[in-house]
């Protein structure tokens, strides 16, 4: 409780260890999680060339096993190329290659690219966006934003459900937003979604849909480069609703 010089040398020596042990255990833990992330395809991928090298093995098994040799290593390369952007952002030294774009274009072919994977699912994917959004950004990243969000809300939607995509413009600022009527997330977990490979749902592990984890990390990180802040707002088991803001004084 002190106020002289060596409390307040000790408070602080205090405050830097909590920081380090702070860092260590999140760096130990994004280990254990990659190293957990890697070994599943890799364990898969190995079977696969030791099923199809069988002698016994058909020429339909062999093609089997190539087509799912091929689906975990692009989940892999997928994982790895989110991992190296993160990596990136995190030193300071993601590019952004920013151009003006015509946003409310790359939502519309974002929801058709989707609809397969939605229909899949039993679920609707309907829009509302508003035509002719200008916004200076980076095109892959806000691809990249709406499809994560897109695939979230699938993902996660009930079957016969709904997810819809809106996106408008004011003077101020573009607001957009994906919402779902699925499982929710319940409120202790609100602010550990945008988490490297953190997962709501252990039970049901969006890993078989060939997702990374790192997919809501990603969006923050490409909202918030772009200038733009999102939250989310959820109810468990009535669904969820991400909006994202970027105010025009930052993107034009």
């Amino acid at each position: 409780p002190g106020k002289d010089e060596v409390h307040v040398l000790a408070s602080t020596f205090d405050q830097m260890m909590d920081k380090l042990e702070t860092s260590f255990e999140n760096e130990r833990q994004f280990t254990s999680d990659v190293s957990h992330e890697l070994r599943t395809p890799v364990s898969v991928i190995l079977s696969q060339c030791e099923y199809a090298s069988h002698p016994e093995a058909t020429e339909e098994e062999k093609s089997d096993a190539l087509h799912t040799i091929e689906r975990q290593s692009r989940k892999m390369a997928t994982l790895i190329s989110q991992l190296l952007t993160l990596s990136r952002a995190d030193a300071g030294r993601a590019k952004l290659h920013m151009e003006l774009l015509n946003v409310s274009d790359l939502a519309e072919i974002t929801v058709e690219e989707q609809r397969d994977f939605a229909a899949s699912r039993n679920i609707t994917l309907s829009s509302w966006i508003q035509p002719d959004i200008l916004m200076r950004a980076d095109e892959t990243m806000m691809m990249r934003l709406f499809i994560n969000l897109l695939t979230n809300a699938i993902t996660y939607g009930k079957e016969g459900g709904h997810v819809l995509l809106e996106l408008s413009s004011s003077e101020e600022q573009i607001e957009g937003s994906v919402s779902d009527d699925g499982i929710g997330i319940p409120p202790e977990h609100l602010d550990k979604i945008w988490n490297r490979f953190y997962q709501v749902d252990t039970s049901r592990t969006s890993r078989e849909d060939g997702s990374s984890g790192l997919g809501l990390a990603m969006v923050k990180w490409i909202v918030e480069a772009h200038g733009g802040t999102i939250t989310v707002e959820s109810k468990e088991g009535t669904g969820s609703r991400f909006q994202f803001c970027f105010p025009k004084r930052e993107i034009l």
